[in-house]
């Protein structure tokens, strides 16, 4: 009896736990040092896969360490190594499928996808050093630097408001989708992601920008254009090809596998504005030990010269957010847009995508693909 004891006491106070905070989501992957504060009590729990996170935590992140989260609503929240979230408030409702949230990054990273409390309308804001940015769309990523505050938004849009009540929105339906607020407080916004994101850019030569002063002095703009798809998309994979996966099950696959798997195109049906379409290639590089896509690539040929795409992104439970980082068409620089989700217990993906010159959006391509390892 004397053995049990502490047993029973240990079971009494995770139960009690449990009970008294609410529940703000499950944890994808811990890599390293991943640990969770309780706000109030400053208890500290060392986070393993499948360990509830609630609104009250503060989760940390050590050296080569890093952590993925499903949240409550279907959010996801990604830390990079050396940084600390404090989720102050995560409350979403399953029947009515409404909530709220307010989440504080006090140091390094995150990435985040927004779920149903964005898209019914709930309030959803990341408090920065800086100020407070309000979601408006889904993908977007944040990383602190020796005082900087770098954002970027993959797809949708963001409101940052500054400690002076000014607005900086990136995304969609805005001029810009990326920015730096300097430690004095300067803004800079630019038409390519910092290197802090660790994405795949292709160099641009800063000759090609067009920088230009906004009627504040604090604020720098690149110019850039905005892309929407107009073509069709012929989709050669029918809806009842799609395996239904649950949330949950498709968690537990993610968590399961390890390293990174490279995709490359088992079929396809592409279509140009051009003439037809010759030399098609495309290949993807999953991580699942990070729950991203570091790197991806479509290339093929048609009248007009090569089309050449590179794009990355998250992991997005059933589905990949993905955003293209450089495109081109011959000697033309284009844009455009991919679209994936997981087939077959994560041993395939199929989706479309869509292409089009910058200056000349008449001149575009679309297809359909599926990749298999």
């Amino acid at each position: 009896m004397k053995h049990l004891l502490p047993v029973i006491t240990t079971l009494l106070c995770v139960s009690f736990y449990t009970q008294a905070n609410s529940s703000a989501g499950k944890t994808i992957l811990a890599r390293g040092s991943v640990l969770a504060v309780d706000g109030s009590s400053e208890q500290q729990r060392q986070l393993q896969r499948r360990d509830t996170v609630f609104a009250v935590d503060r989760i940390t992140t050590g050296d080569k360490s890093k952590a993925q989260f499903s949240m409550s609503d279907g959010g996801l929240i990604a830390l990079k190594e050396n940084s600390e979230l404090n989720i102050a408030n995560y409350e979403f409702d399953d029947n009515t499928q409404q909530g709220s949230a307010s989440i504080e990054l006090l140091k390094g990273g995150l990435r985040s996808i927004s779920g149903v409390i964005k898209k019914n309308g709930g309030s959803y804001n990341v408090k920065t050093p800086v100020g407070s940015i309000g979601i408006r769309g889904t993908h977007f990523e944040v990383q602190l630097v020796e005082g900087n505050v770098f954002l970027a938004v993959w797809d949708g849009a963001i409101d940052l408001t500054l400690e002076n009540n000014s607005v900086v929105s990136l995304g969609d339906n805005e001029a810009f989708s990326f920015a730096q607020i300097t430690a004095s407080g300067e803004v800079l916004k630019t038409t390519r992601a910092a290197r802090v994101f660790d994405q795949n850019i292709v160099t641009i030569d800063p000759k090609d920008d067009n920088e230009e002063q906004t009627e504040q002095a604090s604020v720098t703009e690149v110019e850039v254009n905005a892309f929407e798809a107009d073509t069709d998309t012929m989709d050669i994979y029918s809806e009842q090809q799609f395996q239904t996966v649950s949330s949950a099950s498709l968690v537990d696959q993610i968590a399961q596998r390890q390293g990174v798997f490279n995709y490359e195109a088992s079929s396809f049906n592409v279509n140009s504005s051009v003439g037809a379409v010759t030399d098609f290639a495309m290949t993807m590089a999953v991580d699942f030990d990070n729950g991203t896509v570091p790197d991806g690539e479509i290339s093929f040929n048609d009248a007009g010269g090569n089309w050449y795409a590179a794009y990355s992104g998250l992991i997005n439970l059933s589905e990949l957010d993905l955003a293209v980082t450089f495109a081109s068409h011959g000697n033309n620089k284009a844009e455009g847009d991919v679209d994936a989700i997981f087939l077959n217990d994560l041993d395939n993906i199929t989706g479309n995508f869509n292409l089009n010159e910058i200056n000349n959006p008449d001149v575009n391509a679309s297809g359909s693909f599926k990749l298999e390892p």
